[in-house]
């Protein structure tokens, strides 16, 4: 799989190199899949994967998965923490998965999510520190907040590298979706000065109300996605964030003929709109697409979109 920044250079997150939007082209036939807004539900999310044969077994602790999806990629939208119990849970977890599923040929992508965002902003801030917010389990192990959000802490190393977004083939992933209707080098440009004079994250690109990790209600002009994605050279931009976009909570919606599609479904047992979903994408053949919702039952697949 090809993968790089938009204009084939590494971005920079306090002086560490990383990619700001991945560009990722998998091999013909390669199955994508997609989650988002875990929120700290580690069995919930290891359960689903499991169920869907993405991993090969239940992980007998979160830094010991077993990737069973062969050369297929998975995408995680952001928001890994808050609102849920387990979220360093699901951190280690996804940073074994990620080494785990190269190790067997396939791909693990974990992008940023508002909480993260808010997090390096200010490791103290409302939902960090409420009741079902990552600090409290961070103090439970005697970890500094502040250390992750900077980086010290090799957890928040590891996040602060994650890239803000990413182009799979047609596909285009972020949390909240709104690129404003600018090229993937625009995006990346935009994105990467963000992170040059902000390395907090501090930045309206990144944590402003109309940002790509921020925005809500961007899409209900019907002729607003179609046109981002065109900018973006994709056909389809796939979202979390809010979770009753698009169609009911609970499930993967889908909107304008498949130009969207929202996957938050609230898996969190704090949250429990569902325990989980996910968007599986493949091929029919050389030259179909089949875009599908699948469970945490493990049942058949709900076809959501199919198409050229």
């Amino acid at each position: 799989m090809d993968v790089g920044s938009s204009d084939g250079s590494a971005g920079h997150d306090a002086g560490a190199d990383r990619v700001v939007i991945a560009q990722i082209d998998p091999p013909g036939g390669t199955t994508v899949y997609a989650i988002s807004d875990i929120h700290g539900g580690y069995d919930r999310v290891a359960a689903l994967l499991e169920k869907n044969g993405i991993l090969s077994a239940l992980p007998q602790s979160p830094g010991t998965p077993q990737w069973g999806a062969g050369n297929a990629l998975l995408v995680v939208a952001g928001d890994l923490i808050d609102k849920g119990p387990q979220p360093i849970e699901v951190i280690d977890f996804l940073m074994a998965l990620e080494t785990a599923a190269s190790a067997a040929g396939g791909r693990v992508v974990v992008l940023l999510g508002n909480h993260e965002a808010e997090f390096f902003v200010n490791p103290t801030n409302s939902k960090a520190t409420a009741t079902d917010g990552v600090d409290q389990e961070l103090a439970a192990r005697g970890i500094a907040p502040a250390a992750v959000a900077d980086g010290t802490d090799p957890r928040g190393a590891w996040l602060r590298k994650r890239p803000i977004g990413a182009r799979v083939g047609k596909w285009f992933f972020s949390h909240a979706g709104n690129t404003k209707g600018r090229t993937l080098s625009a995006l990346d440009a935009a994105l990467r000065a963000a992170l040059d004079a902000h390395s907090n994250y501090d930045d309206p690109e990144l944590v402003g109300v109309d940002s790509i990790l921020e925005a809500r209600d961007w899409y209900t002009n019907p002729t607003t996605a179609p046109a981002n994605a065109k900018a973006l050279g994709v056909s389809h931009i796939v979202f979390g964030h809010q979770p009753s976009a698009l169609g009911p909570k609970g499930a993967i919606a889908t909107a304008q003929s498949g130009a969207l599609f929202r996957i938050d479904c609230g898996m969190s047992p704090l949250v429990n709109d569902s325990t989980g979903c996910i968007l599986r994408i493949r091929h029919l053949d050389a030259n179909t697409e089949v875009a599908d919702g699948l469970d945490a039952t493990g049942g058949a697949p709900i076809t959501l979109w199919q198409g050229p």
